[in-house]
Order: C-alpha cells, then structure tokens, then sequence
C-alpha cells in the first residue's frame, strides 16, 4: 500500500529540523568561545599593560594612565586612559597628556591605532617648560614576535608653545601637518619625516618666513631603536659610531628657494660627520640665511657653500648642483675647504 505524501515528508522534516538544531548549537559554542577568547585577550591586555607600568616604575620613572579601561567587545580590542604621564626624575624629564585610545581588530591584533588629545606639558633639562596642542593627534603601529616592526604618526596643526602656568604662552613654532615614519629594515631602521608650513619665532630673533621640511633617511645598524628605544634616550650620543644613507634632506621655502642634500655618511665616536653628499640650491642666500638661525654654529659654512655654488656649481633641472666631501667634520668642495660641521 503507497504511503501518503504527508507521511514521506514528516521523515524530511524532521531531518530538517535536527540539522538546524544541531547549526544553532555550533554558531552558540562558536560565539562563546569567540566571547570567551576575547575576554581572555582582554585580560591578558590589561595584565601586561600593568606589568609594564609596574616595570617602569622599577626603573625609577611613573607612568600614569588614569581610569584604565579595556574596551571593543566582540571584534576590536582596545585600551583607553582618561589621562596618561610620565615622570623619570633621574632624567629630568616629566610630560603629561589628555586622553588616550587606541585599538586593534581582533582579527589583527598586531595592528595597533592610537588617538591622543591634548594638550601635552613637558619639562626637560636645558628647554623651557613648554606646552604642546594639536587639532589631531594619530599613531599606527605594527608589532611582532620581536617586538614593534613599524610606527606612524600624523599630527594635524601643531603648536609649541612656552608653557605659563598650566596654559599656554608665547608659541614657538608651529605648523600645518607633521608626519613622522619608522620601520625595521633587516638590521637597519629607515626613517621619514615631513613637516609642512612650519612657521618659527626663536627668542632674539626676527620670526623666520614659513618653510617646508623633508627628510628620508636609513641608519644601518639602528633596528632595535623600536624595539628598545633610542639608547641612553640620547639621539646624539646614540648615533655616535652609526653610518647611513640620507636619501632626502630638503628645506624650501614657499616663495622660492630650497636646497635638497643627499648621500652616504658616517658619524665617529666623537660625534664627527663624513660623508660624501649631493647638494642641489635654488636661491643659495635664502637658504644659507635660513640654515644658519635653525641649525646653530653652521652659519659660516653655509654662507661659504651659498658663495661657492655661483663658481663652482652645475645647473640640472633649474638647481644649482655640488658635490661636497666631508671627512671627519671638515668639508670640502674639491680641493677647496668650505669649513667645519658642528660635533653631532
């Protein structure tokens, strides 16, 4: 005897139906463990980063992050502070700043962004207490199994400023955007910075015209300045016995004038530069008038190159070209001595 169509199909729904059950049940264990892992990272997030502070705090400096919080549930994990600071007293040193925040997606931990909201006070040996803002302040990093690959920052119309009180005084130098880049590069670190529209007002000195700044550069053994920090957290000291290769160092001025310098260089133990550079100018004597206020005790030798190039220069695209020798800080065009770079 055949059987009736609503008897053939009751076995099919029910299969159906054991089938669904049994997809509901793995997405539910599938969320759990997803909500269990990310609780797991987030306290283990809050574990180190509290490790870290405790760490700090060993080697004589205090880190404040007020009103830590991990945050970003289920498919971002971040860390916020209401407010962060840093006190390293065998250094002189103390800085403090707004909120901060930043995040990574769970499916990329390693990429992490930051957002810092100002203002920042810093006091430092030999500065003036000074008082940084910003309309944005954003930072990327990249880390791995040995620590911090890579690392961005943009900052969005700075101002330092002669800090009064707890506000701000007479601003130093500002600008309209400021970028800054570091990356590991085997054993060697490349570094980028671009800083726009930069306008200075240096105390004794007439306000300096606005210009650009631009700099791409490799140092070949400096890798490990992410990871550890720039040693003896004294850049000059630091790049004593390095070598590199300055691909870019370039100064102009929106009205007209800049000078690009290029090529490889060395710094001895004592803080002498050699290299051998490239240097291309348009409009040397604005140039040389500017060099010499933003980079003290080169003003001789800038004005000596300025006067050089008119003899001894070749024209390529518009610039006028040398090409200087500098050997254990003394420079040369040729056979001709130009004067002393000061000790880094």
């Amino acid at each position: 005897m055949a059987r009736s169509s609503s008897q053939a199909g009751a076995p099919r729904r029910s299969s159906a139906a054991r089938a669904l059950r049994g997809l509901i049940i793995l997405v539910v264990i599938l969320v759990a463990l997803g909500a269990g892992g990310w609780y797991w990272l987030a306290g283990e997030l809050d574990r180190r980063i509290a490790s870290a502070l405790e760490a700090a705090g060993g080697g004589g400096a205090t880190v404040l992050c007020e009103n830590r919080q991990v945050f970003g549930f289920p498919f971002r994990l971040g860390l916020s502070c209401d407010r962060i600071g840093v006190e390293a007293p065998q250094n002189g040193v103390s800085a403090s700043a707004g909120s901060l925040r930043t995040a990574a997606q769970i499916y990329d931990p390693s990429h992490i962004v930051a957002e810092l909201a100002g203002p920042a006070l810093v006091t430092a040996p030999n500065l003036p207490p000074l008082h940084l803002s910003w309309r944005l302040m954003q930072g990327s990093t990249s880390l791995w199994t040995q620590g911090l690959e890579r690392f961005s920052l943009v900052v969005e119309a700075p101002v330092v400023s002669v800090r009064e009180g707890e506000g701000a005084g007479a601003p130093l130098a500002r600008s309209e955007r400021l970028e800054a880049h570091a990356r590991q590069n085997g054993a060697a670190l490349d570094l980028a910075l671009t800083d726009a529209a930069v306008t200075a007002t240096l105390p004794g000195l007439p306000e300096l015209p606005p210009f650009d700044l631009a700099a791409d550069l490799t140092l070949d053994g400096a890798a490990g300045w992410l990871r550890t920090g720039v040693p003896g957290a004294n850049v000059s000291q630091a790049l004593r016995g390095e070598a590199g290769t300055i691909r870019l160092l370039s100064l102009s001025l929106p009205g007209g004038g800049g000078a690009q310098l290029s090529g490889p260089f060395r710094v001895s133990q004592s803080g002498e530069v050699s290299g051998d550079f490239r240097l291309a100018v348009e409009d040397p004597q604005s140039i040389a008038g500017l060099i010499g206020v933003l980079v003290p005790g080169t003003g001789g030798l800038a004005t000596t190159i300025a006067g050089a190039l008119g003899f001894a220069g070749r024209q390529e695209d518009g610039k006028t070209v040398v090409d200087v020798q500098v050997r254990e800080g003394e420079a040369r065009l040729g056979f001709i001595p130009l004067g002393r770079i000061p000790r880094i």
